[in-house]
């Protein structure tokens, strides 16, 4: 699935500095993981970032995202295997 041309990072700098933003951002999803083992995630509403009218289960937000992280760690390793192939 191709990305929204306003989402799209094809020009972003990927540095060891964006690097360490993503693992900070996952373990600070692993933290909100943790605390949600506490809560009802059909209970509470999130808006989306595509669309305000939007609002999905917290529960279906976290697989969203957690499915959306996975497909930039998917990105990255055929990234790295064509480094190495070529």
């Amino acid at each position: 699935m191709k990305t929204f041309k306003s989402m799209n990072p094809i020009n972003s700098v990927l540095d060891q500095e964006t690097i360490a933003a993503f693992l900070t951002q996952q373990n600070q999803l692993l933290n909100i993981l943790t605390n949600a083992e506490k809560i009802n995630l059909n209970s509470l509403r999130i808006t989306t970032s595509i669309s305000s009218i939007i609002k999905l289960k917290l529960g279906d937000t976290l697989r969203v995202i957690i499915y959306h992280n996975k497909r930039h760690i998917v990105q990255a390793q055929k990234v790295i295997e064509g480094i190495a192939d070529s």
